[in-house]
């Protein structure tokens, strides 16, 4: 069976939210017992390198469109040509 994100200690979720904050990336909606992380530009390696650090592992990425959502301009990527249009997601679960 995997494991769910919050199966974690709540002192171990606790410092992946430090790292996600450090880097200023944010936490965003997420099913199924995964982390979902709304990564900031330039920080997907040293988020992943980070939160394995921490006992994750990276499964999955994506962009969406934003819609409506105005999220920080640190946290709005650019998809198909269109500058500053899209959420960059990486997900996570423990090992």
């Amino acid at each position: 069976m995997t494991r769910s994100f919050f199966d974690l200690s709540h002192r171990d979720r606790f410092k992946v939210y430090e790292v996600i904050n450090a880097l200023d990336c944010a936490t965003h909606s997420s099913g199924g017992g995964a982390l979902s992380v709304a990564v900031a530009k330039g920080k997907f390696s040293a988020l992943v390198d980070a939160l394995h650090r921490l006992g994750l592992t990276h499964i999955d990425a994506y962009t969406f469109p934003l819609g409506t959502d105005k999220p920080a301009a640190h946290l709005r990527h650019a998809s198909h040509g269109q500058p500053d249009s899209c959420w960059f997601i990486a997900v996570f679960r423990p090992l």
